[in-house]
């Protein structure tokens, strides 16, 4: 069964650039749980984001430059228990990750 919007609205907790520090004018936009008028490739996994696809939208500015970024509902799904620590042992945002680093061809 597919999450709703609002049983997703925890994954909007989930730092998606953990770990990047950035520069000193990065900027959040805007961060949030949609359904999609599209198709996108999300973010962490580099699947798709099918039009209708309730998912997460975030739109922030680095370095002058603005950047959007759509995640699926499956990875929303592991941020939300990433977020709540819901997993015995490994944490299931990382195996989202390491789909998305096979997909892109990246050495994990």
């Amino acid at each position: 069964m597919t999450p709703s919007k609002q049983e997703l609205e925890d994954a909007l907790d989930f730092d998606l650039f953990e770990g990047d520090f950035g520069t000193p004018g990065d900027t959040e936009l805007s961060n949030k749980i949609v359904i999609s008028r599209g198709e996108y490739k999300c973010h962490v996994c580099h699947g798709l984001v099918l039009k209708g696809e309730i998912h997460r939208s975030a739109t922030w500015k680095f370095d002058g430059e603005l950047m959007s970024y759509r995640c699926c509902n499956e990875c929303c799904t592991a941020m939300v228990a990433s977020v709540s620590g819901e997993y015995e042992e490994n944490d299931p945002i990382e195996a989202r990750y390491a789909l998305g680093h096979e997909r892109r061809g990246w050495a994990a």
